[in-house]
């Protein structure tokens, strides 16, 4: 009992000289997570743009897996990003022998930004497309729509399983675009997502996905109803 008292006076002699501000500090150091934990929770914008997605999936004709193909995006509304150049992400449930289609068209355009053949991704699983490998720059405040299709028979385009998703750039917003540039690729990818720029905390999460097994990417995946994708993705990499 002697011992009890001694130590509780002793902790009554440390609040009297410091004062309780250095019991808040400790409580608040206790609780931050360590940055390798953060899991991103992608936070719509308050008043985001027109949009969504959809995604494109075959019948499955007798003798072959149907294909599905889903865009890394959310629905709903257009994904935001502040790179004029991203890098976009796709999934495939299976490999695909013949080469897809990436176009991105801007609204009242006679012509898309771009429409090219990318590489047939030789496996099922998520596949990245740099926009700066095809020399595109997306202008600010300007909502497009970018597709990833495969034309199943030429003389038939209703078949053509297509899939499509809304992108628009804005300005980076002062007041968090230091802390992201110099913040390691999960704890970027988590201030990202929490600012609503979806295309920007994807591409971080990607890049640390080494680091956490994709930990974070699935996260958000699930968070925008890309179950599938997600658990696909899962199964790869563990």
């Amino acid at each position: 009992m002697k011992s009890r008292n001694n130590l509780v006076s002793s902790i009554a002699l440390i609040v009297a000289l410091t004062g309780a501000p250095v019991l808040t500090a400790v409580a608040q150091t206790a609780a931050a997570p360590p940055l390798a934990d953060d899991v991103p929770s992608y936070k719509p914008p308050l008043r985001g743009a027109p949009g969504g997605r959809v995604g494109g999936a075959s019948r499955g004709a007798t003798g072959t897996t149907p294909l599905s193909i889903e865009l890394l995006a959310p629905d709903g509304h257009a994904g935001l990003t502040t790179d004029p150049s991203p890098t976009i992400y796709y999934f495939v449930s299976r490999a695909v022998s013949e080469p897809l289609i990436l176009t991105i068209s801007g609204p009242r355009q006679p012509h898309p930004l771009v429409e090219t053949s990318i590489q047939p991704p030789r496996s099922a699983g998520i596949q990245s497309i740099r926009l700066a490998d095809y020399k595109v720059q997306l202008l600010p405040g300007i909502l497009y729509s970018w597709s990833v299709s495969l034309a199943v028979d030429p003389h038939a385009p209703s078949r053509d399983i297509v899939a499509t998703a809304s992108i628009m750039r804005v300005a980076a917003d002062p007041a968090i675009d230091p802390a992201t540039r110099s913040a390691p690729p999960l704890r970027r990818a988590a201030l990202l997502a929490q600012a609503g720029l979806w295309y920007d905390a994807v591409a971080a999460a990607a890049d640390g996905g080494s680091t956490d097994r994709h930990r974070a990417l699935d996260a958000l995946l699930d968070q925008v109803g890309l179950t599938e994708a997600g658990a696909a993705d899962r199964q790869t990499v563990r």
